[in-house]
């Protein structure tokens, strides 16, 4: 309860802080969906020039761009301030009032900044989800519909323990950025279906980056009910603990070796 507490006081201040510049947020939220508007299109313009793309239609794969926008989404509204540690705030010394308050080092970076701009590809998210599911053919079950909300809600975590594991690099190397960029662009993949990809992507996106375990494979049982819905709860929970939890020992390690820096 008191981290509970401190987190709700953490993004409040955040929060007021954010909308002290209304503007500001209202553009980045309309460039985000500006953005999002026109991957769709791309991913439109793509699926039109054919009837399908290895048996996807274009319903199938807004869907399953849906699901992966949702994850995606959770993750910059969470924990976007990973990327600033990665960049800069670790070489420029900014880290140190983190250092010296006694709390989590981690929980305060996650905690202090909520990126509002996340709404607009949570928004495309539900947007697609709805709109593209109503022209599908799809067998509606309690556990396919929980199926979907863990691996949404997993795949955030994961995407999320990535970066902590990239950003804690910066503790021994000063900046990590630009990896975190790399190991980010190839997680964007998990937006379209795993067949479409050569077998080294799709063993990357499956055992190495799992987002295919956590979004992917929901989807397709969700319209190809093969698998026991609640062993792949299991299955996609156990492997983002495992995760996360590797994130963090990792974090812990890394910042035993923070040296403050300055300009």
């Amino acid at each position: 309860m008191k981290y509970i507490k401190l987190y709700l006081t953490y993004a409040k201040c955040s929060l007021m802080g954010k909308l002290t510049y209304k503007a500001n947020v209202l553009i980045g939220l309309a460039a985000f969906l500006f953005a999002q508007t026109f991957s769709l299109l791309t991913l439109y313009l793509i699926i039109s020039a054919v009837p399908s793309i290895d048996g996807f239609s274009i319903y199938q794969m807004g869907f399953l761009f849906g699901i992966t926008n949702m994850a995606i989404g959770l993750d910059h509204l969470l924990s976007d301030r990973l990327w600033t540690v990665s960049y800069y705030e670790v070489k420029t010394g900014k880290m140190d009032h983190f250092f010296l308050r006694p709390l989590p080092v981690l929980f305060q970076v996650l905690a202090s900044e909520i990126q509002l701009e996340a709404l607009g590809e949570l928004i495309v998210g539900v947007a697609l989800i709805g709109v593209c599911a109503s022209h599908l053919e799809v067998i509606v079950s309690f556990s396919g519909i929980l199926l979907l909300i863990v691996g949404i809600i997993c795949a955030a975590i994961i995407i999320s323990s990535f970066k902590v594991i990239v950003a804690a690099l910066a503790f021994i190397f000063k900046r990590s950025g630009p990896l975190l960029q790399i190991i980010y662009n190839v997680s964007m993949y998990s937006k379209y279906p795993l067949p479409i990809f050569p077998k080294v992507i799709q063993y990357i996106l499956l055992f190495v980056i799992p987002l295919g375990l956590c979004l992917y494979i929901p989807f397709d049982n969700f319209f190809n009910p093969v698998y026991n819905p609640y062993i792949l709860i299991g299955i996609i929970i156990a492997i983002t603990a495992v995760f996360s939890s590797l994130s963090l020992l990792f974090w812990s390690f890394c910042t035993k070796k923070y040296e403050s820096t300055g300009t």
